[in-house]
């Protein structure tokens, strides 16, 4: 085989197997998609207004709402 002939098989089989993960991870995106959220999981994770309370992050407060939400506790 000439080295035209390798190269052309190479990008072909590239092109093959980047649509094949395409199609598979728009498969998994839609599968996933599908799932509802279970009451249990997003309960814990909820405050009273049901608004999702940061997991990792403590939200960033000026130091004069600080003041006044430190009093508040």
């Amino acid at each position: 085989m000439d080295l035209i002939s390798i190269l052309a098989t190479v990008i072909l089989v590239t092109t093959i197997g980047t649509m094949v993960i395409g199609v598979g991870a728009f498969a998994a995106f839609k599968l996933r998609d599908k799932r509802k959220p279970s009451k249990a999981k997003s309960g814990v994770l909820q405050n009273q207004a049901g608004v999702p309370d940061p997991i990792f992050l403590k939200p960033y407060l000026p130091p004069e709402l600080e003041k006044a939400a430190l009093e508040l506790e």
